[in-house]
């Protein structure tokens, strides 16, 4: 899980848990890309250890969920698979990723579900500023695109430490057990970007 993840966990603010794992209070383990990732098990210790209770893992309020595709019908597709899911989402839909980016700074969505090929501020340079600011390190990022399989997305994907990278058309059961795992139940989203399979294996981190 990010270091914002365990921030909302804890209620307490980004820097002081970054100050725990610089004392090593709390362990954590940095990224390629220079992000911190907290286990659920060291996290869970650290808060038995100071007698913190350990909250339930199903939200009840809506998690926000941002989609950024510049093709109309996907981000419908999108959304009708989202609003499958069992919990409560608060879903957007963004055509472009200029305007993505303005509104995930002032929405600050809780996961980005995000296409590539765009004009103009393609997906890659989404992911590329995403990286670049820290504040952004607790939003679940999705990757869904016919691209998936392309090394300067796959590398992308990883440094950005995306929880999956889909292709198109998305397996709807698919997208929705990711969503879950990183929304409904936060500690078990994947701590890094999830393994990546060639076609044979039907494509994406899985």
């Amino acid at each position: 899980m990010t270091t914002g993840e365990a921030a909302r966990m804890l209620g307490v603010g980004l820097n002081t848990v970054k100050r725990w794992i610089n004392k090593g209070d709390l362990r954590g383990a940095c990224t390629p890309g220079g992000h911190w990732r907290i286990s659920k098990d060291d996290l869970y210790a650290f808060m038995r250890a100071r007698g913190l209770s350990i909250p339930g893992r199903r939200k009840t309020t809506p998690a926000r969920v941002l989609i950024i595709d510049d093709d109309p019908s996907e981000c419908t597709l999108l959304r009708a698979v989202l609003e499958q899911a069992d919990f409560p989402l608060n879903i957007q839909c963004i055509h472009d990723g200029y305007t993505g980016l303005m509104r995930i700074g002032a929405w600050r969505p809780d996961m980005l579900v995000l296409d590539i090929l765009m004009p103009g501020i393609d997906g890659l340079e989404v992911l590329n500023r995403i990286r670049a600011d820290p504040d952004l390190d607790d939003m679940a990022i999705v990757v869904v695109t016919a691209l998936f399989d392309r090394s300067d997305v796959v590398q992308a994907a990883r440094s950005a430490g995306v929880a999956a990278l889909l292709p198109k058309p998305v397996e709807a059961r698919r997208l929705l057990d990711i969503v879950g795992a990183c929304l409904a139940s936060p500690v078990v989203c994947p701590d890094e970007p999830q393994e990546y399979r060639s076609n044979e294996g039907g494509g994406g981190y899985v």
